[in-house]
């Protein structure tokens, strides 16, 4: 009988140039490795910044996962995308940071994602464009913006997280089954209901 191999399984998930950089990492070529955050600090960072809601912690959280990617390289072997694989790494770096923060926090009542206008870079009506009509995208006033905002802080964590990374344009619904480590159905019921829940809580404001 064969002996098993000890080379890594082929990355065939991967297009030829993404292939030849993993591969080149993986044998600790760190100039490849920094071509992978290259391209992927986009949406690792804005991953981050939907659970933290800070450009600074979201910051500080990508960069732990780029580290921790980088320590654990050797230990992928392409079941998923590297990109998936990545996504679900920089998610657990920043629930984890997200309940620190909660604990310092814990004498103010927030709910862990929001901060005040110096660092609000994730807008939820930016954030809930669709392209289905809905009332938060349709209404462009100032005083609803801020009354959509409160109300997606209402939301469940579960909700109001998968909802975010749904809408952020950011990751496909497959990408956040395998970072949340939940079924394709149950994001989609997750995004579903959270839209529900906004629509039927601002649908008096949107008719008033």
């Amino acid at each position: 009988m064969a002996d098993a191999p000890d080379a890594p399984q082929p990355l065939l998930r991967e297009e030829p140039h993404a292939r030849a950089l993993l591969n080149a990492a993986r044998a600790g070529n760190r100039e490849a490795f920094g071509d992978l955050v290259t391209q992927h600090h986009r949406v690792v960072f804005r991953t981050a910044l939907t659970v933290l809601g800070s450009r600074e912690e979201a910051e500080d959280a990508a960069q732990d996962a780029f580290v921790t990617a980088w320590q654990k390289l050797g230990g992928f072997r392409g079941d998923a995308t590297f990109r998936t694989w990545l996504l679900t790494i920089v998610w657990r770096k920043a629930l984890d940071r997200r309940r620190v923060l909660r604990l310092r926090l814990s004498r103010v009542q927030q709910t862990g994602w929001q901060n005040d206008d110096r660092d609000a870079p994730l807008d939820p009506i930016d954030a809930l464009q669709t392209h289905e009509p809905s009332p938060e995208v349709h209404a462009v006033s100032r005083d609803l913006s801020r009354r959509v905002r409160a109300e997606i802080g209402r939301l469940a964590p579960k909700l109001r997280d998968t909802l975010l990374l749904a809408a952020s344009g950011e990751h496909t619904y497959e990408e956040i089954a395998a970072m949340l480590a939940i079924p394709l159905g149950t994001v989609k019921w997750r995004v579903a209901e959270a839209r529900r829940i906004l629509n039927s809580r601002l649908a008096p404001t949107v008719t008033r």
